[in-house]
């Protein structure tokens, strides 16, 4: 557990290498273990970093007066690092983890060795527009009480209104994340300060800065996206002088979960070609 000026946190290292660090970042009401099967097949040539970040399915709330807006939870990432004793990392985000990386990036450049931003909010499309109304209303007392429950329902979970808009494919239940949300008004006090503190007035002022940025970059989109299409990917990538874009089939927006092997291929092969080991 990492006691961080904001509340705990629980974290996992994996693996072994003398590079920098991989820290990963999962999506909204996604938990850590999303990227197992990724970090099982990365960890042989690379240390790996997952944590618990508070993004409403992490099991310990923080503290009441923690700020975990998007520009908050990036510097909270860049105490992490510090907490950690790494100097900088790979940054690998998803979904709304991909707009932490993105801030952090812009904020402190340095402390990015390498960016990797798979199916994620960017530009003008923070929150993506499916979930926009949700984001405003979730400062209305009781909302995101209604949220927990509903996800809690397996059948409204499975649709098109919770992880199926998410996920092309069931593996496993995901219950797991969104019994926290159900559970702890703790976490829901969290996940409310995430959703009404999200701005694209955010990620447009961080692509202001993504010019500047000469390291590498990987940006990957999902074929069957619900939320992010291929041509924000593709925006995204050439913001970067060092961007590169590719697209995994059969995937929709959670790619850990959807296509780990794909993705573990992709970013292994993205930080060997990087010389990051």
């Amino acid at each position: 557990m990492l006691e961080t000026s904001r509340g705990p946190l629980r974290y996992w290292r994996t693996g072994t290498g003398t590079g920098p660090a991989v820290l990963f970042l999962q999506g909204f009401l996604a938990g850590p273990d999303v990227w197992s099967p990724v970090v099982a097949d990365l960890a042989a040539r690379h240390r790996c970093i997952t944590v618990d970040w508070p993004f409403g399915a992490h099991r310990v709330p923080m503290r009441a007066d923690a700020d975990l807006s998007p520009p908050g939870l990036a510097e909270l990432v860049v105490e992490v690092l510090d907490l950690l004793g790494e100097s900088c990392a790979v940054l690998a985000g998803n979904d709304s983890g991909g707009v932490i990386a993105q801030l952090v990036t812009a904020a402190h450049p340095d402390r990015v060795a390498a960016l990797a931003l798979v199916a994620c909010d960017a530009l003008e499309v923070f929150p993506p527009r499916m979930y926009r109304w949700l984001f405003r209303l979730a400062a209305v007392p009781g909302m995101v009480r209604a949220m927990a429950a509903a996800m809690n329902i397996p059948a409204i979970a499975r649709s098109r209104l919770g992880f199926g808009a998410v996920m092309e494919h069931r593996r496993g239940s995901v219950s797991h994340w969104t019994a926290p949300l159900a559970a702890d008004p703790g976490v829901r006090r969290d996940i409310t300060k995430l959703m009404t503190g999200s701005s694209n007035a955010q990620t447009l002022a961080a692509a202001r800065t993504f010019g500047r940025y000469d390291r590498p970059v990987l940006v990957v989109s999902a074929e069957h996206d619900r939320l992010f299409p291929l041509s924000l990917g593709r925006r995204l990538a050439a913001a970067f002088p060092r961007g590169h874009f590719e697209v995994i089939g059969g995937s929709g927006t959670f790619v850990p979960h959807d296509q780990p092997a794909r993705l573990a291929e992709l970013l292994g092969g993205f930080l060997a070609g990087q010389g990051v080991r």
